[in-house]
């Protein structure tokens, strides 16, 4: 059976989600593997991509880790492998991952151009394995159907065929459908299927921030899966902070410094779902005390608050095995939406 590549018309298009709502709808079936390991984080001395770490446990894959990607790291990549070599490599992987299951999803890096230099771009992964070739679109009518409209001319030139596209993260679902799927269909790329924007993919947990800006828990342990839904920095006095409305939104981040024992405090009453202390200082021991009490993670980072802040928000939302809402959100919504033919 031939396996998936998927990949994408621009970054945080949504493969993995796509990718895990088609392995669901056959338990058994799949493998995963992701060439650029673009999620990377530290485990047990070990670097691996969350993206590997969800697919290995949601399907139950036997294999280790380091069976999931060949890279971290652009240049490294480039560095320490030939193109030659990147072949073999995949060609080896694909055939060992294919021999304990039916078929490979094969996930590219941040969209179809992506990883082109190093031969681990779609086109470039088709002509190395059996393979079909998955294109997910986000967003608006016009920007999908321009988008598409680039990658079929692109892998027509390659004579390349593109198995499908899925139109992902649209507000209307009918009006896509009764309004971009003729001029896709025009392209010659089928639809696979229409998945509207689903709330709950966007939200996030405290240990996954934790982990992105390679904190230290100082307290609060216990509240490290509570969810992220809203950001607020802690610069401003206690009283001008507290007058803003959205310092009371429910399941917030608090981003602030270390020295702001005011602020912490205020946010320690304040349906908080986390607090980042910045540059490195640690507050005092009550505060910490208080804090493990009603465990509400306190997390020291080196970074100044702005910095933490604008990681905070350009940081990717991903899906972790230990979010089961959102496992279910995709059982639920993306694998009946979509059909592979």
């Amino acid at each position: 059976m031939k396996n998936l590549i998927i990949s994408s018309t621009e970054e945080e298009a949504g493969k993995t989600t796509i990718g895990l709502g088609i392995a669901l709808s056959s338990p058994g079936k799949y493998n995963y593997f992701k060439p650029f390991g673009d999620r990377p984080i530290y485990k047990k001395k070990r670097l691996i991509d969350y993206d590997a770490k969800l697919f290995k446990n949601v399907l139950e894959l036997e294999e280790e880790y380091e069976k999931f990607c060949i890279g971290f790291d652009h240049s490294k990549i480039k560095y320490a492998y030939d193109k030659e070599t990147i072949r073999d490599i995949i060609v080896e992987r694909i055939g060992e991952l294919s021999s304990t299951r039916e078929s490979v999803i094969v996930e590219t890096g941040h969209d179809w151009r992506f990883g082109s230099s190093l031969s681990l771009d779609p086109a470039s992964l088709y002509e190395m394995i059996e393979g079909e070739v998955i294109i997910v679109a986000p967003g608006s009518r016009t920007n999908i159907v321009d988008d598409l409209t680039a990658c079929a001319r692109y892998f027509d030139a390659l004579d390349i065929p593109v198995k499908g596209a899925v139109l992902n993260k649209v507000d209307s679902v009918e009006d896509m459908e009764n309004f971009a799927l003729p001029e896709i269909k025009a392209l010659g790329i089928d639809v696979l299927g229409v998945i509207p924007y689903i709330d709950d993919l966007d939200l996030t947990r405290v240990s996954l921030v934790n982990d992105m800006l390679f904190g230290k828990v100082l307290a609060g342990e216990s509240g490290l899966d509570n969810i992220v839904e809203h950001v607020f920095v802690g610069a401003l006095s206690v009283g001008e902070m507290v007058r803003n409305p959205r310092f009371h939104n429910a399941r917030k981040l608090m981003v602030t410094g270390g020295d702001r024992s005011d602020v912490i405090l205020a946010s320690l009453d304040e349906n908080t779902a986390g607090i980042i202390l910045t540059n490195d200082i640690i507050p005092p021991c009550n505060i910490i005390s208080k804090a493990d009490r009603a465990g509400i993670p306190l997390i020291v980072v080196p970074l100044d608050t702005y910095e933490a802040a604008r990681r905070i928000e350009r940081m990717d939302t991903i899906t972790t095995i230990e979010d089961d809402f959102k496992i279910r959100k995709i059982r639920e919504t993306v694998t009946p939406g979509i059909e592979l033919g």
